[in-house]
Parts: structure tokens; sequence; C-alpha cells
């Protein structure tokens, strides 16, 4: 058992969620309910997804700040969320100029990262098979 020493409270020891003073592996209820809905927000896997009836012929047909991707980088890791280590993708890569596009950063559950493993998958079949006239 630990030894509880007495200390002097300042406003820097009151949690930000509950303005109340309590240890610091404590997890008030205030708190929880952020991170539960942070975590939840984080695992849903109800983003739209667009299937395109007839193959996209113009880029811009998206709007004039679409860009074109001329090379895709793909990279994997690992960041913790809420204390829980997930999948990360990081997509990157040059648009047609050679520019360098942002780091899109994908972070997930498992079976959200399988899921969009599987999508990707799917859509660049379909991608291809329209490309073929299939």
């Amino acid at each position: 058992m630990r030894s509880l020493r007495a200390r002097r409270l300042t406003m820097q020891d009151l949690c930000r969620y509950c303005n109340h003073s309590h240890d610091e592996q404590f997890l008030c209820t205030p708190a929880k309910r952020v991170l539960d809905a942070l975590l939840a927000r984080g695992q849903r896997f109800d983003l739209p997804t667009i299937e395109f009836p007839e193959a996209v012929h113009d880029p811009n047909m998206f709007g004039e700040d679409t860009v074109l991707v001329a090379g895709l980088t793909v990279k994997a890791g690992v960041v913790e969320v809420a204390g829980t280590p997930q999948p990360v993708l990081v997509l990157t890569g040059n648009d047609l100029n050679g520019k360098p596009l942002p780091n899109w950063i994908y972070a997930a559950s498992v079976p959200d990262m399988k899921r969009m493993m599987k999508l990707v998958n799917d859509m660049g079949v379909m991608a291809i098979r329209r490309a073929r006239g299939m």
C-alpha cells in the first residue's frame, strides 16, 4: 500500500474534465465519456463509400482542387489511442507534377483496418475490370 502525502492543491491539480482533484490514475466519469466517444468515433466504419457506375475519365469532375496522384506511398505503423495500440496507415505520395502530397493518417481497430484493406482491394479490382472493359 502506498502512503499518501498531504500536499497543497493548486488549480493545476484540478481535473480538466470534472474540476475536482483526484489521483491522476483515476478516470472520472466525464473523462471516461470523452474517451469512450473518441474511441467510438475512431472505431466507426460507416463513412460513405461511393462506387461510380462509369469510369472516371477526368479528375476535374470532382472539382478544380482535385489532385491526380502519380506516385502513391503507403506506410504502416502503430499508434496508441486511449492506451490501446491501433494499426495505422500513412498515405502520401506525389501529384502528377511531382509535388509532394500531405500525409494522410488512418488509424483504426484491427477489424476496421481489415475492412479497409478489403474495401481498397475491392475498389482496385473493380477499377481494373472497368479499365479492361470487363
